[in-house]
């Protein structure tokens, strides 16, 4: 079962890897030069996005949009072992992006100034790019399993990724008095207990469907 979900998603295992190489040659380039660090900085955010819209909601929609899960959930495929093999293979392969992603950030682009509660510095470095990816890689597949459609799912992740990101986290963030590593574990264990609410809210969704 593993192996068939990791061939079924091959396309954002692709994308995944042609995004890396492309923020790595960014990255490189702007390690040698300053006039690259912006457009490396604005990049970063990219795989978040992508991981969510790309990866995460059509890991269910897809299928019960086009009815082929009907074909995928037997009495020897039951549907919670379908569904927990398709995060696993997604969670694995968008948690290594990040982590590549993230030892780039680390050598290319050091704490800014110094301080590492810059806004960029501090959600490109350490806990906090993997506890956000696996919240959207799950945030993608819980509004795909409950939208049933991949449009629907894939217009509403952007806004809910962005207020989430924008409205939530970085306001407690700047109104907090903590260090700098209890906010990083703090609020990666915040997106870590989202992350699995919204893999309860897919397996329900999916188990309710007919």
């Amino acid at each position: 079962m593993i192996w068939l979900a990791w061939r079924q998603q091959r396309f954002p295992f692709i994308a995944a890897a042609i995004l890396i190489c492309l923020y790595g040659g960014l990255t490189a380039a702007a390690h040698v030069d300053a006039e690259f660090v912006t457009i490396t900085q604005l990049f970063a955010g990219y795989l978040t996005i992508g991981v969510c819209m790309f990866w995460g909601v059509p890991l269910v929609a897809r299928d019960l949009e086009q009815g082929t899960h009907r074909l995928a959930w037997t009495r020897s495929r039951p549907r919670g072992h379908w569904l927990a093999a398709r995060l696993a293979v997604a969670a694995a392969g968008s948690l290594t992006a990040a982590a590549v992603v993230t030892a780039a950030v680390t050598w290319g682009l050091p704490t800014t100034d110094g301080d590492p509660m810059r806004w960029f510095a501090y959600e490109s470095h350490d806990l906090i790019p993997l506890a956000r990816v696996l919240f959207a890689l799950t945030l993608g597949a819980a509004l795909g399993a409950v939208t049933r459609n991949t449009h629907v799912a894939m217009a509403l992740s952007v806004p809910v990724l962005g207020i989430v990101q924008l409205g939530g986290a970085r306001v407690v963030r700047e109104a907090s008095s903590w260090t700098y590593w209890q906010l990083q574990v703090a609020e990666s264990g915040v997106y870590l207990g989202a992350a699995a609410v919204l893999t309860a809210v897919t397996f329900l969704a999916v188990h309710r469907r007919p």
